[in-house]
């Protein structure tokens, strides 16, 4: 039997910090979060998503495309050179250009916050977000989901940085035969205020292109290694108001001007 999903849902800010407390103060010393506007988004890559490409070769010549691509035009804006393969990859990454990277976050409230914002609504009379469906936040322990997909007997389970010799079969433009299958979660570069103010960190695919909660569940990894928390749609806007009190706005988890310009649309009840 394929185990399933473990599922935990959540009423208030304070049933979702209690939940992430008690999972933390328990072998979960470690905990990722993603944020997600509808329950049935998948935790797949942009680059898996594209609609014509349907097997990892696909994918490897795409990625490969669209890195010369970005490389070859991005030159007049950087101000400082770049010459190492993954600081391309966030590059891109962070600039919205297609990779193997999925976005998670150190940081709960971060992962709420885009939950609820990034779920589908309207505004209504009273100046109110009306939502159309639940959202979620899903919670990774990454240092035994590293443990389970590095799968080698001197690895003891860690988070991974770009130079650990246990990416080299992740690196852009990665070969497909010596590609390991499996996502591995891993810290990036930390080039931009965005990142830093929302406490990112990635998780890089393989060239096993399902997602990874189907991977988690047909793969036997730990059951309690990747959890789902659903927020129902009618506790969404007084979910909303008890980040917004606690001080997680556009403007702080954007630090520039789209995020103050954000924060200041939200404020007035017009649609964001």
């Amino acid at each position: 039997m394929v185990p399933t999903i473990k599922v935990k849902y959540v009423d208030s800010l304070e049933d979702y910090v209690s939940f992430v407390e008690k999972l933390a103060s328990g072998k979960h010393k470690q905990l990722w979060f993603r944020g997600s506007g509808k329950i049935s988004h998948k935790l797949v890559p942009s680059l898996y998503r594209h609609k014509r490409s349907t097997i990892i070769d696909d994918f490897l010549l795409l990625e490969k495309n669209l890195l010369s691509r970005f490389r070859q035009r991005s030159i007049p804006f950087h101000s400082r050179p770049i010459t190492d393969e993954w600081e391309w990859l966030f590059l891109m990454q962070h600039f919205g250009v297609p990779t193997r990277l999925l976005d998670w976050s150190e940081s709960p409230l971060m992962a709420l916050f885009f939950a609820v914002t990034s779920a589908p609504h309207k505004v209504g009379k009273s100046g109110q977000p009306l939502f159309d469906c639940d959202a979620c936040v899903w919670l990774l322990d990454p240092v035994q989901w590293n443990k389970h997909s590095i799968d080698l007997k001197s690895f003891p389970g860690a988070v991974l940085t770009t130079d650990d010799s246990n990416t080299n079969g992740y690196k852009p433009v990665a070969n497909v035969t010596t590609m390991k299958p499996f996502p591995i979660a891993l810290y990036g570069s930390h080039n931009s205020q965005r990142i830093v103010a929302q406490r990112g960190v990635f998780v890089c695919f393989g060239k096993d292109i399902r997602p990874m909660e189907t991977v988690h569940g047909l793969e036997g990894f730990p059951t309690d290694c990747l959890m789902k928390v659903i927020l129902r749609r009618g506790r969404l806007p007084h979910i909303y108001e008890a980040i917004r009190r606690q001080g997680i706005t556009d403007s702080v988890v954007f630090p520039d001007l789209d995020g103050l310009a954000r924060e200041i649309k939200r404020e007035y009840a017009f649609e964001v």
